[in-house]
């Protein structure tokens, strides 16, 4: 969700949208707590918004009964004596609120227990088009990895879409040689993201294998759902089709993954009215329920 419609700020036109389809905040995450979400990610976390509406937001989310999550964003040459103000306030604002829950985040993979009680965020790789853009990814992340562990958090490496100004990590193999290399200079495993509308949409454009090789699965640790529209964007609802979610889910399930399903949908895509898109957006958690049940 986006953190201008949690905190009331209805100015921009995603979080406008957000409020004709759902009422306000409070009203709109208690129907979603109806539907059985239990927890709501911030997906806004990349510094525009101020750091104290990204807080709000997240606080927002743990006050109506939800767990927060938030997706963060990888900083360039990133130093923990220099850290981006809104991302430090997300990350306070989310570790505080799983330790005022006494939440055990619950994320992760068969074998991976040390893991267990982090709170596993998508990051992005950096833009493939920057010079050195593997390197550059690779550095960083090993610089952000032990100061998010020390808050109780881990980065998750994102499975992208795989396009000439997207992020590196727009291929399987590509995410594996980032977590593959930060490993090798942390010696410790990083996670990874499976998103699966990503996935599909690099398998329906002839760029990339539709499933990966059992070696990925063993480490994810965050899932994104979302769908690929007949104009080829992605973060659809599930009624479209074109992702195989049962497939999805039986792979991981064989891994042992236990981590949030987490639908991550753009409505303002996909046309139609709010009351429309709130349909959509019931239904794709019911069909998502329905393929974990």
């Amino acid at each position: 969700m986006p953190s201008r419609y949690l905190t009331g700020d209805l100015e921009d036109d995603a979080a406008a949208l957000w409020h004709a389809m759902l009422g306000p905040a409070r009203d709109g995450l208690a129907a979603l707590a109806g539907l059985g979400i239990g927890a709501v990610e911030v997906g806004d976390v990349r510094g525009e918004p101020a750091p104290e509406t990204v807080a709000l937001a997240l606080d927002t989310v743990r006050e109506a009964g939800l767990r927060p999550h938030a997706h963060l964003w990888l900083p360039a040459r990133f130093t923990p004596d220099d850290v981006p103000a809104t991302l430090q306030a997300a990350v306070t604002a989310l570790v505080a609120s799983a330790d005022d829950s006494g939440d055990d985040w619950g994320e992760g993979s068969s074998g991976a227990s040390p893991d267990h009680a982090l709170a596993h965020c998508a990051v992005h790789g950096h833009r493939r088009h920057e010079p050195d853009a593997f390197t550059a990814t690779v550095r960083d992340l090993c610089a952000l990895e032990p100061w998010l562990r020390e808050r109780g958090a881990s980065a998750a490496l994102e499975v992208c879409r795989s396009r000439p100004e997207g992020p590196f990590g727009g291929t399987y193999a590509e995410v594996e040689a980032v977590a593959a290399a930060v490993a090798d200079a942390l010696g410790a495993r990083v996670g990874v993201t499976w998103d699966l509308g990503h996935t599909t949409w690099n398998h329906l454009q002839g760029l990339d294998a539709l499933w990966p090789a059992p070696g990925f699965l063993t480490r994810v640790r965050h899932v994104h759902v979302h769908d690929v529209g007949v104009s080829g964007r992605t973060h659809f609802p599930l009624d479209e089709g074109r992702a195989p979610l049962q497939g999805f889910v039986e792979r991981l399930r064989e891994v042992g993954y236990d981590g949030l399903w987490d639908l991550e949908l753009y409505p303002e895509r996909w046309g139609g009215t709010p009351a429309a898109c709130r349909r959509r957006l019931e239904d794709s958690v019911a069909r998502l329920a329905e393929a974990l049940s």
